[in-house]
């Protein structure tokens, strides 16, 4: 199939004359068309004998299959399971310095043996027992004119990544035998969302041709021009604006490198230093880093520059965040189930951590800037708005690429005033909840192509008769014709009309803040500033998924909108984003 609908092979319905030809064929021999119906029960039936013996495998051993069928890291996981030898290596991986390039099971091999190999009179570093004599050379950091506060700013880095790593040895881990019990609870949670949200739709129904002239019709609606009148008089971005938003896709790009060095220089070329990272992670516990400002630390304000940057979804383990589809009660209205989880484990994780640096600094604030794309935006606009509520002393603001449909309408106006969303043109995340994938495939099932396919299957059979040798007589392609239509409306139509008759689900979740639209405008690529409403049906497009990406998507709209504005097709950015 995936030869004949290649680009080289030109129309891909020929796909339809092929599927016609078998059905022809199979008329010819029986007298009647072979269909499968899985609802027919009858023993009788012919049917029956094909299908109804059939039982679709429970869901989880699907999600279970894929996995051990795709995912090098699933497969490393089950390995483990069977084999407990603490050998299994993480995908994350790879640092050169020892600690960091430890793998999730190496760190738990070595839990389960230091408590062994420790001398008796073992004590862990504390880095608070000298925190009263480093407070005397903070002070000089708020004056400023010290010509020692470059060593005062780094000494304060330091001390800052110790603290880091204090708390995170605080943390327990689990064991091998607790970290199972949480992917198998993690896989359970998510079949038991899928099948609560699309367990009911008739799948054997969906057809290839529903999705191609769907997609057809989609997108001689969606034209610029509509997009043009769909965004109105909404106030347009500005280069300057633009530069800063990717400044911050660079920093949430950082975020997926496989190793704490490359944090560390990716870093290099911004105001930021490298306290904490965070490579390992679970379902509901992204992976993620922490930064401090560090042509600030030494300035009279009163408060710390911190930056969070949570990582988006990277394997399988981040899956199973994105697979909680269901809306769960948050702060008076509704969330993401596993992205609330994830911001949740966020603000818990570091609350403590970023109290103790405010005080070590002799600052009375925090403005912390989180940052993510994908998940890691989800979970950085829960862990914002947490901060912002119960911590009267942290003043967060988020900034997200293409995060998933997070809160409810309510929320998402309350959250307007500290959380930014960027959305790439058709990118699909933002518009992706239970109710609105449920909509978008009832829509594509319902929809009317039969007349534009049977036009497709007569241009299709004239262009063959044409480049043929010999002739095909006209009333054997009429003969043909006849029966393609009179099978597609006896058995396609009805259940279009059954699709086209099933009641819409409300949607309850969009993306969170003020959203800004980057957008194809039919000449170049214009960014306004919308309601996040305007997202809250999934739109079917070729660059759905591309438009998420941050390579093809957000950096390529990003880079498009300044070369146009501009009149500068070389222009590049000064931090390159790599792939």
């Amino acid at each position: 199939m995936r030869t004949i609908v290649s680009r080289k092979h030109g129309n891909p319905f020929v796909y339809f004359s092929v599927l016609g030809a078998l059905l022809i064929a199979e008329v010819v021999e029986s007298g009647e068309p072979n269909i499968c119906n899985r609802e027919n029960t009858d023993p009788s039936s012919k049917s029956s004998n094909s299908c109804s013996d059939k039982k679709d495998p429970p869901i989880i051993d699907v999600i279970t299959k894929w996995i051990e069928d795709r995912s090098t890291e699933g497969q490393a996981f089950l390995q483990q399971l069977l084999n407990n030898d603490g050998t299994t290596q993480d995908a994350e991986s790879g640092s050169d310095d020892g600690n960091e390039s430890q793998s999730f099971f190496d760190e738990m091999k070595d839990a389960f043996s230091s408590s062994k190999n420790r001398p008796e009179d073992y004590k862990p570093k504390n880095p608070f027992a000298d925190m009263m004599d480093f407070f005397q050379s903070i002070v000089s950091l708020s004056i400023g004119n010290d010509g020692g506060a470059t060593d005062l700013a780094e000494d304060f880095i330091q001390k800052a990544a110790e603290i880091s790593a204090f708390h995170q040895s605080n943390k327990s881990t689990p064991n091998i035998l607790e970290f199972s019990k949480l992917m198998i609870d993690a896989f359970g949670k998510v079949a038991e969302s899928i099948h609560r949200n699309f367990g009911h739709i008739d799948w054997h129904k969906l057809r290839p041709f529903d999705f191609m002239y769907f997609l057809e019709y989609v997108e001689s609606m969606r034209t610029p021009s509509w997009k043009r009148r769909l965004h109105g008089l909404a106030p347009a971005v500005t280069v300057k604006e633009v530069k800063e938003l990717h400044k911050a896709l660079y920093l949430a790009n950082l975020a997926y490198a496989d190793t704490v060095q490359s944090i560390k220089d990716g870093l290099l070329s911004s105001d930021w230093e490298l306290i904490h990272a965070q490579m390992t992670n679970a379902p509901g516990e992204p992976a993620h880093y922490i930064a401090l400002r560090k042509n600030r630390l030494n300035s009279s304000r009163n408060y710390l520059d911190v930056l969070l940057v949570v990582r988006g979804t990277k394997d399988f383990k981040d899956v199973l965040s994105d697979g909680l589809l269901d809306a769960v009660d948050f702060r008076g209205g509704k969330a993401h189930a596993g992205l609330a989880n994830s911001g949740k484990f966020i603000v818990d994780h570091h609350r403590d951590l970023l109290r103790q640096l405010m005080e070590m600094a002799n600052k009375t604030n925090i403005k912390l800037t989180l940052i993510g794309h994908s998940l890691g935006a989800g979970a950085a606009a829960i862990a914002g708005i947490i901060f912002n509520e119960d911590e009267p002393n942290i003043e967060a603001n988020v900034i997200g690429f293409g995060c998933p449909a997070l809160l409810s309408k309510d929320l998402s106006v309350a959250a307007s005033k500290y959380v930014t969303t960027i959305v790439s043109d058709s990118d699909m995340i933002p518009r992706m909840s239970g109710p609105s994938v449920e909509n978008a495939i009832l829509d594509l099932m319902s929809y009317d192509w039969i007349e534009r396919g049977l036009g497709d299957l007569r241009n299709i059979f004239e262009n063959i008769r044409i480049n043929l040798p010999f002739d095909i007589p006209s009333e054997n392609i009429d003969k043909v014709y006849v029966f393609v239509h009179n099978f597609l409306e006896k058995n396609i139509k009805p259940q279009m009309d059954e699709m086209s008759s099933k009641q819409r689900r409300d949607v309850v979740l969009i993306p969170p803040g003020n959203c800004i639209h980057f957008y194809r405008d039919g000449t170049g690529i214009t960014g306004q500033t919308v309601s996040c409403n305007l997202f809250d049906n999934l739109e079917i497009s070729r660059t759905m998924i591309d438009d998420h990406m941050i390579p093809t998507g957000y950096n390529r709209m990003l880079l498009d909108f300044m070369r146009y504005y501009l009149a500068d097709y070389q222009f590049v950015f000064n931090q390159k984003i790599v792939v």
